[in-house]
């Protein structure tokens, strides 16, 4: 998450000398622009994503370049993230690891602190359309669709503790909990964007859908569960074969730096 932020921050101060330059008049004709963007999603999960996770959010940035006949090619990137992990502890870690109550005893003999949570990431490369409308004709009703992949997973918080920490659960032996999945995604995003005249406000809203065609990542699973006669039942090595259809859809907001071409130097011959 620091890493993403700092990224982001890098980007838009190395835009901001650019972004001053004279721009052609925008609010009389479409221009040629590139745009670098921070975007923030709420989203809502479908399909099998709405098996393990509730909401989630995504923070990201874009580059993105606008023709002068407002063809939109975009490259963007977006950390996924959210709190809501469906299942009980004991359905995300086995039996073999808890009590009854979905508990697990750390290293000093009693119950540790556990927060489970959503993370992974996707980005796409699009191609869009920008339909000029008001206040200028660089702005109007956008679509884009385009192609990338996603990737999601849960992440296990515990406290630190000296005498107490989790040993099931330490280090790599996580990765046999997290159900790691991932693949090639479809995005598709339609909404309103706005470059003002005065070059003070720039942002877009929109409505945006992603779905992917995910698999396991994870060699192992390690949860356990058994039967009613004590009979364990180890899930094992993960069926490469199998598939997951991860959809996601909800609100994205962006704020853009435009940086525009300088207007040719004009030339007085006597």
């Amino acid at each position: 998450m620091r890493k993403t932020t700092l990224f982001l921050l890098l980007v838009l101060a190395a835009a901001f000398p650019l972004a001053g330059q004279t721009p052609r008049n925008l609010s009389k004709e479409a221009i040629p622009v590139t745009m670098f963007q921070i975007t923030y999603s709420a989203l809502f999960p479908g399909m099998d994503t709405k098996t393990d996770y509730g909401f989630s959010n995504t923070l990201g940035g874009s580059a993105i370049y606008k023709s002068k006949s407002n063809w939109l090619f975009t490259a963007n990137g977006n950390f996924l993230f959210g709190n809501r992990v469906k299942g009980s502890r004991i359905d995300l870690l086995g039996e073999s690891i808890t009590t009854v109550t979905g508990e697990v005893i750390g290293g000093g003999g009693i119950p540790t602190a556990l927060a489970f949570f959503q993370r992974g990431f996707h980005f796409q490369a699009e191609v869009g359309k920008l339909f000029a409308l008001l206040p200028n004709p660089n702005s109007g009703i956008f679509v884009q669709v385009g192609l990338g992949y996603l990737r999601n997973r849960i992440r296990i918080d515990y406290q630190i503790e000296a005498d107490n920490n989790p040993r099931p659960l330490m280090g790599d032996y996580q990765y046999g909990y997290d159900r790691m999945r991932g693949g090639f995604a479809l995005h598709g995003e339609a909404g309103y964007l706005i470059l003002s005249n005065t070059r003070v406000y720039n942002f877009s809203v929109s409505l945006e859908a992603t779905y992917a065609r995910t698999k396991p990542l994870r060699d192992y699973d390690f949860r356990v569960f058994y039967d009613e006669n004590g009979e364990p039942h180890i899930n094992g090595y993960n069926d490469k074969s199998q598939r997951f259809n991860d959809f996601y859809y909800g609100i994205r907001v962006s704020w853009m730096v435009p940086v525009y071409q300088r207007q040719p130097d004009a030339y007085y011959y006597f």
